[in-house]
């Protein structure tokens, strides 16, 4: 499945996945069967665990939808667990220095690109599929820029070969920026222009998170660039369909 987002990506499409901060497989493949082509398990702010994102990784496999992680911090110890359980790609928070991403892929590949340890695991079906799966297998790495040094270092990020594609987080630039969820001043975009007009020097996709579902919004993140595109969460989904409920109680 992660060729066919590398493949999408590659030919200038847009690639749209969705956000989860339950823990709930059930909630998961409701999302999953929309069509997205990816899952990203927020365990930064969400509640899953290592077991519980096993169950949504299975419930997005079911309907064709890719497993992500976004980590809670850039720890190779968790992110290679998470990768044997079936992950196939990982956001990385608060990446900073090319350096430091780079040691982290080291953790994420297996050798001889890296130091990844080599088992029998959910991710290559217990042995069955090992010859299939391991040696070729190369994860979906995205690089979350999202404070200024992060910003600073945007070229040397984006452009190392480990990259598959970068990850802003507005809400987190913004508080490095002593904005919190202000998106809208000339600083906060020509943040955004410069991560964008390194992913286009390098051929990078450029990612975002999208908290709400306005449709509208999102094709104006495709139109401005974006193609690597967060859309919503679940539990926001739900909040927004359910807001209305308020009106009735004035």
């Amino acid at each position: 499945m992660i060729s066919e987002i590398r493949n999408k990506l590659a030919a200038g499409e847009a690639s749209i996945g969705c956000w989860l901060t339950s823990a709930s497989a059930l909630a998961a493949e409701a999302m999953a069967s929309l069509g997205f082509d990816w899952l990203a398990v927020d365990m930064e702010h969400g509640a899953a665990d290592i077991e519980s994102a096993i169950s949504i990784f299975a419930a997005a496999e079911r309907h064709g939808a890719t497993p992500f992680v976004r980590l809670p911090s850039a720890d190779p110890y968790l992110a290679r667990r998470l990768l044997d359980a079936g992950a196939e790609g990982l956001i990385i928070p608060v990446v900073e220095s090319a350096d430091d991403f780079a040691e982290f892929a080291r953790h994420c590949h297996y050798p001889p690109a890296g130091t990844r340890g080599v088992g029998l695991s959910r991710a290559n079906q217990w042995g069955d599929r090992f010859d299939e799966l391991v040696p070729g297998f190369r994860p979906f790495l995205v690089p979350q820029i999202e404070t200024m040094r992060g910003v600073a270092e945007a070229e040397a990020i984006i452009g190392s070969d480990l990259t598959d594609a970068v990850f802003i987080g507005p809400y987190d630039l913004s508080a490095s920026m002593g904005a919190h969820g202000d998106f809208s001043g000339p600083e906060f975009q020509e943040k955004l222009d410069t991560v964008l007009d390194a992913c286009r020097r390098f051929g990078k996709a450029p990612g975002i998170h999208q908290v709400g579902t306005d449709l509208d919004e999102l094709r104006a993140k495709i139109k401005s660039g974006f193609r690597f595109v967060a859309y919503g969460t679940d539990l926001t989904a739900m909040r927004d369909a359910l807001k209305g409920f308020g009106d009735l109680q004035k």
